[in-house]
């Protein structure tokens, strides 16, 4: 009996774990770049809008982060050292939505929209 269980108990990890523990992350992606299309199309803000241009995107994002950098936030917005679940605020677990970082920091740090705002190209 007891050489069983230690069987049973081997199999059972060397098969791994049968529950899904996460998805993949490329839906996600797409789900939070859509979101964004559509959110711009409703404000019709500039700054929501996903720029055409890869490296406007990279040059509002470096903006950004070196505002937070010398307001001592972390690259959400929020304080040095704050812990998230999961991880990050960016990925609702229990919806399994993700939002796009730099409007969720516009939206708790409106001074960092106005410091860095999105460069509109041609």
């Amino acid at each position: 009996m007891r050489h069983a269980l230690i069987l049973l108990a081997a199999a059972c990890l060397t098969t791994g774990c049968p529950k899904k523990t996460a998805e993949a992350p490329a839906p996600k992606e797409e789900t939070a770049s859509s979101d964004a299309a559509l959110s711009a199309e409703d404000s019709g803000t500039p700054a929501e809008t996903p720029a055409p241009d890869g490296g406007a995107r990279a040059a509002q994002e470096a903006c950004v982060d070196r505002w937070l950098q010398e307001h001592q936030l972390d690259r959400y917005g929020h304080p040095q050292g704050t812990m998230f679940a999961g991880g990050s605020p960016l990925f609702n677990e229990a919806t399994g939505e993700t939002k796009d970082r730099l409007e969720y920091v516009f939206a708790r740090q409106p001074d960092a929209l106005k410091a860095c705002p999105a460069t509109a190209t041609p």
